[in-house]
């Protein structure tokens, strides 16, 4: 009798009955062989390990066309093939270090999954990690992380195909949003700031918003980069912030006076170019993430540069610099006044063209979805208001009910369909009271994730709990695993790493500001019976509350806390205890008590 023929797939070879013939094979397969009496099981572990200690770049870079490199043919490595010998040794090590390393996996996931956070937001802080093991990170080598942009896949079609990475590389006005990596591995974090300073800064102090690999071949240095042409601004200003926030995870003075003064060429650059006269509003052609340059006075340029200059009057500060301080804190003070007075229009934000700018890509009248992104880096850094905090909710206020659209159906989308049909998305822009310029910001239509989390962990901070909710809900419900997946959210290609914003969730819903500086951790006060995760540059942890006693656990790492501050919900100190010693997992935890009602 003939044997039934299998399902043939397109493409398969004819004839795939039986032995495959020599050096072919029509499938694989392991086996491992075991027998069960009735009613009995088992549990079987199968280890796959691999070790490919060899990445070249295989990928067209920004720049000037370089036809004399070629694809493939500088190499850059692995860094965790450094670790091993070969995939033997990865099993080998793997199989002796079983049980620890399930142990401390499970010690991370069970504070996620076992704290008082909704079952949807464990899933989704969950998720954030899987950026850094997507094919949008990877670390070379010589130790340097790097970054795409995301992964090459169905929303870059139209311009560059679905296989590689998507825009290399280390993009600083895309990773601007993304805190993931900073909360998670924060060594990792601060290594792209040692590429941005000791590769990518230019001799004029400007930090292009790309590198080059492998870092020994010239920089994009006067020339035209692409996405956009010139480098980033939003990118620039992020690099102080991030420097900011390194130095608060790490507490790292002695690598703060390495950086210090490619941080104050940076700074220098963009005062001379874009405040020359030190009015504290930023004029002139602003290039941006939207691919295009931004030019009049704007709230998406303009609240990062204050929240910069915020920054940098800390940093002065730990650097013993109290005269650069004073002058950055005065140039902040008219800067704030200044943006507030011409862009305010009662509602939110809005951009103010001068004469001569043109309104190409520009929103005008328009309220736009990222206007107080710097609020949001301030509110992380615990910077205080860079705008006035009632005009900052009202606009915040105004994002939501305007941009946050529920259904999709009919909506005409110029670019890029991120939200469709029944979903929920928060557009980028949208002119409620008409407006609307002839040629928009490119992205206006579009919903992108990073900017959603970044508004809802803004609302969130300021005690909007509806508005918040509500783009959290939305994003979560387009990737709620039915028609998009929960692990991967997508922009100019797939694990696109502007949504590690989201990791800012956490920080909002916790309030927790940790100051590795002094040993200060600052939380919001936990309701009864409620536990939080916590990280603490490498250290990470549990805050729980039983009556009227909070305790922080540290469970991996050691943390220099000197003095925990539990906040109301509007930021007044409600409680404090200080700590003796570093806290470790094998150390008594910080208990601080509430006073009696």
């Amino acid at each position: 009798m003939t044997p039934s023929r299998p399902d043939h797939h397109p493409g398969a070879p004819d004839g795939g009955l039986g032995a495959s013939p020599p050096g072919a094979t029509w499938n694989g397969g392991v086996a491992a062989p075991f027998h069960l009496e009735p009613g009995a099981s088992t549990r079987i572990r199968v280890q796959l390990a691999w070790h490919f200690p060899h990445r070249y770049v295989d990928f067209t870079q920004f720049g000037p066309a370089r036809p004399e490199w070629g694809p493939t043919r500088f190499w850059l490595g692995n860094h965790y093939a450094l670790a091993h010998a070969d995939a033997v040794d990865v099993a080998r090590t793997v199989e002796s270090r079983w049980d620890e390393l399930v142990e401390r996996t499970s010690a991370w996931t069970s504070v996620l999954a076992g704290s008082s956070l909704p079952a949807d937001a464990v899933e989704h802080l969950a998720a954030q990690a899987a950026f850094l093991r997507s094919p949008s990170c990877f670390r070379g080598a010589d130790g340097r992380f790097f970054g795409f942009e995301g992964v090459n896949g169905a929303s870059t079609l139209g311009h560059a195909g679905d296989v590689g990475g998507s825009c290399p590389l280390n993009c600083t006005h895309v990773w601007t949003y993304a805190q993931a990596v900073a909360a998670l591995f924060p060594g990792l974090e601060r290594s792209m700031r040692e590429t941005e300073f000791d590769v990518m800064q230019a001799p004029d102090g400007s930090v292009p918003h790309r590198v080059i690999v492998p870092t020994y071949l010239p920089q994009l240095w006067d020339v035209r980069i692409g996405g956009p042409d010139e480098p980033a601004l939003d990118g620039m200003l992020g690099a102080v912030l991030k420097t900011y926030r390194e130095v608060r995870a790490s507490g790292d003075l002695d690598w703060l006076r390495r950086y210090w003064p490619r941080v104050r060429r940076l700074v220098e650059h963009v005062r001379g170019r874009w405040d020359p006269s030190s009015s504290g509003v930023l004029r002139g052609i602003q290039p941006s993430t939207h691919d295009i340059d931004l030019c009049g006075v704007n709230p998406f340029i303009g609240s990062l540069w204050l929240a910069a200059l915020r920054a940098l009057e800390e940093l002065a500060l730990l650097m013993d610099e109290p005269e650069y301080a004073r002058e950055h804190r005065e140039l902040f003070d008219r800067g704030s006044a200044a943006y507030d007075e011409l862009m305010w229009n009662g509602e939110y934000y809005q951009q103010v063209l001068e004469p001569g700018d043109d309104p190409t890509f520009q929103w005008e009248t328009g309220c736009l979805a990222d206007q107080l992104i710097g609020q949001w880096w301030a509110h992380q850094l615990d910077l205080g208001h860079v705008l006035p905090r009632e005009n900052v909710v009202a606009a915040l206020r105004s994002v939501v009910r305007h941009n946050l659209r529920r259904g999709f159906d009919g909506f005409e989308h110029p670019y890029r369909v991120f939200a469709d049909g029944d979903d929920t998305g928060l557009l980028m822009c949208t002119w409620p009271s008409g407006g609307r310029p002839e040629v928009p910001t490119r992205y206006c239509d579009e919903v992108w994730t990073g900017s959603e989390y970044q508004v809802a962990a803004a609302c969130l901070a300021e005690g909007l709990e509806d508005e918040g909710w509500a783009v959290l809900r939305g994003v979560w419900g387009r990737y709620d695993g039915r028609r998009r997946n929960p692990y991967n959210e997508i922009e100019c290609g797939d694990h696109y790493v502007r949504a590690m914003a989201g990791w800012s969730v956490l920080t909002a819903l916790t309030g927790a500001r940790w100051n590795a500086v002094d040993g200060t951790l600052r939380l919001r006060l936990p309701d009864d019976g409620a536990s939080w995760p916590i990280t603490l540059g490498a250290a990470w942890g549990r805050v729980s509350r039983s009556g009227g006693l909070v305790v922080l656990d540290v469970l991996h790492g050691a943390a220099a806390v000197r003095r925990c501050e539990l906040t109301s919900p509007g930021g007044a100190v409600v409680a404090s205890a200080a700590a003796a010693s570093d806290l470790t997992s094998s150390s008594e935890p910080l208990v601080v008590r509430l006073e009696p009602a």
